[in-house]
This record gives C-alpha cells, structure tokens and sequence, in this order.
C-alpha cells in the first residue's frame, strides 16, 4: 500500500525542494545572460575561406596571416593577394564567392615556385632570432648552438630570412611532380551540344556532361558533389559523344588535381595547427612572464617595506639611546 505523507510533513519537504528549484532557476538564467553576453560571433564564411588559403602564414597579402586575409576577403578585398596560394586557390575563392578568377597580384619577375629554407649550418651563430620569426616552428635549436629546418613543416614562408644577423639561410625549389593537365583540344573535338547521349550510357548514373564542364573549368568541389569520385573511367560517355570529346581524360586530370588538393588542404590544418599551438604557446610565456615580473615587483616592494621598517626601528633605536645618554648626563 502507498503510505501517504503526514500533513505536517509537507512544508518540511517542500520548502528545501521550492528552495531548489529556485536556485536552479536563477543559475539557469544567470548562465543563459552570460552566454548571450560574452559570445564569440563567427562567420561561417571566413572560416570556409581561411580553409582554402594556404595558411603559410607569410603575410605577404599584406595582412599578418591567413585569418586576417580571409575576414578582408569576407569585407571585399581581392582574392588574388596569396603568392603562395597561386591560381588554384584563387580558382577555388572564385568558385567559393561566385566572383570570376583574376590573375595573381605578383610583383613582376618574382617566382610563384613553392620554396623550403635552409640554414647553411657552419655559418649559424645561434642566435635564435630565425626560430622566434618562424610562424610554425619548423625550426629546431637553441641559444648558442646550431639551428636546423624541419623541411617537412617549413611553409616557404622567409620570415626568418630578415631577422638573420650573419645571412646563413638560402630558400631553394621544391621539386613537385607536375599534375597531368588537361587534355588539348583535337581537330576532331567540337563543343559539346548537349545531346544528353553520355548520360545514358553511363553504367553508374552520372552526369558526363556537367563533370566535363565542371573538369574545364577547374570547379573540383561542384565535380566531387557531382560523384566524380565515383566515374569507374569505362569510357563509355567518350564512345558516344559525337562531338569526339576526350571525357574520361578530362575526369582523370580532375581526379589528380582533387587528390592534389584534398593534400594541400591537409598540409594547410597541419600547418594551422601548428601556427595555433605557437599562438598558445606565446600566449601562455608571455602570461607566465607577467606574472614572474608581478611577484619580482611584490619582492621588491615587500624589500623596501622591509628596508623601511628596519631603517625606523634603527632610528627609534638611536632616539632612544640619545634620550638615555642624555637623562645620565643630566643627572
């Protein structure tokens, strides 16, 4: 049977239980004010566009890093300000924003080859003042002793050539692979009319034409949403199309060039990572070093007070023995 609870009981029971409920209700709005207050607004758009940039950190847009250019993109400025980016990436903000691609803003007879440092060994000082400039720490070393580059995680980026005081870092070429580009237009080929033919031969439901067209103009991601990834390259659409385009040669070219990208993007979030963590890690030294000059104050005022009361009590001391003397003299 139920056992039912004694009336006197009730306000014994339900006044702590109000009271709860109460408090609960207090924090909750509390931290729904503070949540509404201090929120950190972030524009999806900037982070799209700062995922596309290279994140080599150069600032040779003439803004401090990857982040900045990419909130100036998001504000209007140009997207063809990242030398290291070179055209792809401004093919890919083009495709991003809707915007026609514009050639590379490069100063004239300057190389757009990707470069890694390197530190001419025998020559280094170690004065670590490369290490401090490097904005992803792919430099090793320390005071007095030899610095070495990480090739790997160095971004090309010659930060660290100005700070140099005896000039011992050279940036040299990296040897890439060239991607296979796409395929000249034979006397045979004619513009494609639209027939719908490819997409009726194709055994896995593709769209050939709009792939091919995607492929042409270097639109990659619009050709992975449209299951380029997926083209088994039987060449069937090829077989069929009177207009003799070479379509499967087309999809190959943009399937290198997607893997290339998919691992210049991957490359990038490493980098960011890495850029992110000196970040912290300044963020953190240069807090550590506030609070150490903090307590070096609070020592040197606590040294003075100190001083301060030992200097009275030594005054008080010598007032106190003149007094003495003289009341001995008098009497």
């Amino acid at each position: 049977m139920i056992e039912f609870i004694e009336p006197f009981l009730l306000p014994v029971i339900v006044a702590p239980l109000f009271a709860l409920i109460l408090i609960a209700l207090f924090f909750g709005a509390l931290l729904g004010f503070a949540a509404q207050k201090f929120k950190v607004s972030t524009n999806p758009l900037v982070d799209q566009i700062n995922t596309l940039l290279p994140q080599t950190q150069c600032a040779q847009c003439g803004y401090p890093g990857c982040k900045p250019y990419a909130e100036a993109i998001n504000s209007g400025a140009a997207i063809n300000l990242c030398p290291p980016g070179g055209e792809d990436t401004i093919i890919q903000l083009a495709n991003l924003l809707n915007l026609e691609p514009i050639p590379l803003n490069q100063e004239p007879g300057k190389e757009a080859l990707p470069k890694v440092a390197i530190i001419r060994e025998e020559e280094c000082i170690g004065c670590t003042f490369c290490i401090q400039a490097c904005p992803v720490d792919a430099i090793v070393g320390a005071a007095q002793q030899m610095h070495s580059v990480i090739a790997s995680e160095c971004t090309g980026c010659e930060l660290c050539e100005a700070p140099c005081p005896v000039d011992c870092i050279d940036f040299i070429p990296l040897e890439i692979a060239p991607l296979k580009t796409l395929p000249e237009k034979s006397l045979s080929e004619q513009a494609c009319i639209r027939c719908g033919l490819c997409v009726d031969a194709c055994p896995v439901d593709l769209l050939p034409q709009q792939l091919f067209w995607f492929a042409q103009g270097k639109a990659y991601d619009k050709a992975k949403d449209h299951r380029l990834m997926d083209c088994i390259e039987c060449g069937l659409c090829h077989a069929v199309c009177p207009s003799h385009i070479p379509l499967v040669q087309y999809y190959q070219a943009a399937k290198i060039a997607i893997h290339d990208q998919d691992a210049k993007h991957h490359q990038a979030h490493e980098i960011k990572q890495r850029f992110d963590y000196r970040e912290q890690r300044l963020e953190k030294d240069k807090a550590l070093a506030e609070q150490r000059r903090q307590a070096r104050a609070e020592l040197a005022q606590a040294k003075v007070k100190q001083s301060d009361l030992i200097q009275a009590a030594l005054e008080r001391a010598k007032s106190k023995q003149a007094s003495t003397q003289g009341t001995q003299n008098g009497s």
